[in-house]
């Protein structure tokens, strides 16, 4: 059996990622580095690449993480 479900996976290596200091977690290399860190640890179900799902996850936050901080210089900017 499965120790966590895909919700609790994805909340546990979110929360494993911003707990690692902002310099750990500025790249898209970064990101995958630590996705096969985390596929090891976390035990739980998925159809597809534990790595590629998590690799995923991770890319996301990144993503939106620099979306978010363009768009507070955008508007600190006006």
């Amino acid at each position: 059996m499965y120790e966590l479900t895909r919700q609790q996976a994805e909340d546990e290596a979110l929360r494993r990622w911003y707990d690692l200091h902002e310099s750990q977690r500025e790249t898209y290399e970064q990101a995958e580095s630590f996705a096969s860190h985390l596929e090891v640890e976390l035990d739980f179900y998925t159809v597809t690449s534990k790595h590629r799902l998590i690799s995923a996850w991770l890319i996301r936050e990144l993503t939106s993480a620099r979306r978010l901080e363009r768009e507070a210089m955008q508007a600190v900017a006006a």
